[in-house]
């Protein structure tokens, strides 16, 4: 059928649903034992998420099918699989607000992975450490086609901003800036994984309060 086929038969679904939909008041489903009401904006989101589950599945498959490039395609599996996460946690947090906080907390988990797989796969497309930094310390060199009115001192330096330039020094392109970006990916993973689960303690507690700046919550 091709791709054009999917398009219109999913464009004509979309089309009669939302023309039954004035006649359509709700439907009731039993989800952990309460009564929901599945009016329009349940509906039509359900079907959205179906067609990102299965665009996101396919586009999955064809990249197993066609795995010739392991070093680039393991970590972009990894970036095309947080449309299923995603659309999965807003339709269940649309379906049961109860449910909304875990749902959220294993989002931000799975976020702070994808950000990994994708300076991974970026890595990869550079054709791996050592080229990533060789790439880096080649544009950190001063040549003919730099412009004249260039500071040559400053030419392939990361200057941080005032106040992190008073204590932190300047990164250097290479080896340098390539290490403290890594630390910072995998810092930023470990601390979305300990927040994660700190809220998780202070929400068994009743303590946790998202966007209250309040003592007695966290």
């Amino acid at each position: 059928m091709g791709w054009r086929g999917v398009f219109c038969s999913l464009f004509f679904v979309f089309t009669l649903v939302e023309s039954t939909s004035g006649s359509v008041k709700f439907w009731t489903l039993n989800l952990d034992a309460e009564s929901i009401k599945i009016s329009w904006p349940i509906f039509s989101a359900s079907i959205f998420v179906i067609v990102a589950l299965f665009l996101s599945m396919y586009l999955i498959f064809e990249h197993l099918a066609a795995y010739n490039q392991p070093e680039e395609q393991k970590f972009l599996v990894g970036l095309i699989l947080m449309v299923p996460v995603y659309a999965l946690e807003s339709f269940l947090s649309l379906l049961d607000s109860g449910a909304a906080f875990n749902c959220e907390v294993v989002r931000d988990c799975y976020e702070a992975f994808a950000m990994y797989c994708f300076e991974r796969y970026l890595i990869a497309c550079l054709g791996g450490e050592e080229n990533t930094i060789e790439f880096m310390e080649s544009k950190a060199l001063i040549t003919s086609s730099t412009p004249l009115l260039e500071e040559s001192y400053a030419y392939g330096v990361v200057e941080h901003t005032f106040p992190l330039n008073c204590f932190l020094r300047d990164w250097h392109l290479g080896s340098d800036f390539y290490h403290a970006v890594k630390v910072g990916i995998v810092q930023y993973m470990i601390l979305k994984m300990i927040c994660a689960l700190l809220a998780m303690i202070l929400e068994a507690f009743g303590v946790y309060g998202e966007g209250k700046f309040e003592w007695r919550y966290g």
